[in-house]
């Protein structure tokens, strides 16, 4: 501007000067015009000072002369409030700072002054539109964060429920289970060094062992050896059988047949043999015990057994049997189960039937509903001892139900008899297991070998 005093008198035209008061604008924005808080009294100055010039002028350019604070003074200085709206005091700062003393009087009928506020309205409203879409921009947020943080919790709220839900009828109807049909301490001594860790899912090896222990025994030998592998996912069994005179080297003990395994080592002793025999990682034992077949058949209402050979046993279990498709209660698969003479496979005819004993208990137990298989399994505490537990076994059960029924391979150690220091002894195959071994391991069909 040319003279900050035409500002200040009102004489300043905004077209001529357009410049200068986008200067005065942005100098405004910035700071660098305040309204001081004297503005007050700055402005009464300057209104006094406009009166004794027009009153000089009036005069014909007469000085007079004005007396502060008299009242003849005052009231003719007293401004109008015309003029008092007319003017605003604005002290010019430098970089921000209020300056002690100085300030410029703007006329409000001067074109930078209506410049100047209605820059200052439009600031102030932007401000209050910027805060008032941020307002609702972190109150939309907010929702947002609640609506979506409770569909979040709404599935693991139901994960967890079905958890809970769960664990508790493990406790109520499995629990009890469990501890039925584990084995006692004395058999599962030294098992945790012997069994394999399998990952979950995947097929894994069990030793069923048969005991042809009596009442009153404390000391038995395996009856029945069969290695089982089990593919839960897959609905396959892969059953080997291992006869029980089959010659193998016991630590401390020399060589011995099989089944004395279980005699002088109990389960450990039984496991070890059977995975030094096979090389199958074996991850779960099952003792069978005979004496409890009798229990679970007639749990089951009896099964039917498609008999291979005719069965005359007169002198030592007196059953009698033809070949062919028989109905059997529990005392009748008992005695089924342990004859071995009469037949000229000897031991071998036996392995047999008990396999096809076994699987007719299978198919029998799968034929049930699901919701008996927990008493099924109860009922077995009388004749298993095991180290599955029913969160592995029932899997298993409805797997096969639901899946139709059980894909079943049989095979036996391929073997040969020999007479050993007078003894009768079962020689394996050693090159053709280990050939058997590899389609086990695949889930392919042992018996295509035989």
């Amino acid at each position: 501007m040319d003279s900050f005093e035409d500002l200040r008198r009102g004489s300043f035209h905004p077209d001529a000067n357009a410049k200068a008061a986008e200067q005065e604008a942005g100098e405004l924005s910035r700071g660098s015009y305040v309204v001081d808080a004297n503005a007050k009294a700055a402005e009464q100055e300057a209104i006094e000072s406009l009166d004794v010039e027009r009153g000089e002028a009036a005069r014909g350019g007469v000085p007079r002369t004005v007396r502060r604070g008299s009242r003849a003074s005052s009231a003719q200085a007293r401004p109008s409030n015309r003029d008092l709206r007319d003017h605003t005091v604005i002290r010019r700062t430098t970089e921000g700072r209020h300056e002690p003393s100085g300030g410029a009087v703007i006329s409000k009928r001067s074109g930078v002054g209506a410049y100047l506020r209605r820059r200052i309205r439009e600031q102030r409203s932007d401000s209050r539109s910027r805060d008032r879409a941020a307002e609702r921009a972190r109150k939309q947020w907010e929702r947002e964060q609640r609506r979506t943080s409770g569909k979040g919790l709404g599935a693991p709220r139901a994960l967890i429920g079905a958890l809970v839900a769960i664990v508790a009828l493990y406790l109520v109807f499995c629990l009890p289970i469990d501890r039925a049909i584990s084995f006692s301490r004395e058999e599962s001594a030294g098992l945790g060094k012997e069994l394999s860790w399998h990952v979950p899912g995947m097929p894994y090896y069990v030793l069923a062992l048969g005991s042809d222990a009596r009442e009153g025994e404390t000391v038995s030998r395996s009856d029945t050896m069969i290695l089982v592998r089990v593919d839960t996912l897959g609905g396959k069994l892969t059953m080997l059988s291992i006869p029980r005179d089959t010659m193998v080297e016991i630590e401390g003990y020399g060589t011995q047949k099989i089944n004395a395994a279980y005699a002088f080592g109990g389960a450990a002793g039984a496991v070890r043999a059977v995975h030094e025999l096979t090389g199958a990682p074996i991850s779960q034992v099952a003792l069978v015990r005979f004496d409890g077949v009798k229990s679970i058949v007639d749990y089951l209402g009896g099964v039917t057994v498609n008999v291979p050979v005719d069965v005359y046993d007169p002198e030592y279990t007196g059953l009698i049997l033809p070949a062919g498709e028989q109905h059997m209660d529990g005392e009748t698969a008992l005695l089924f189960s342990r004859v071995r003479h009469g037949f000229d496979l000897g031991d071998y005819q036996r392995q047999k039937d008990q396999r096809i004993l076994m699987e007719a208990v299978m198919r029998e137990a799968l034929s049930l509903p699901v919701t008996k298989m927990p008493g099924l399994v109860s009922h077995m505490g009388g004749m298993l001892g095991t180290t599955m537990r029913m969160y592995s076994i029932l899997p298993l059960l409805v797997r096969l139900k639901l899946g139709g029924g059980a894909t079943i391979y049989q095979a036996t150690v391929p073997s040969t008899t020999a007479m050993v220091d007078g003894i009768s002894y079962v020689v394996a195959d050693d090159y053709a297991l280990s050939q058997m071994m590899d389609v086990i391991d695949a889930g392919g069909d042992p018996a295509e070998l035989q």
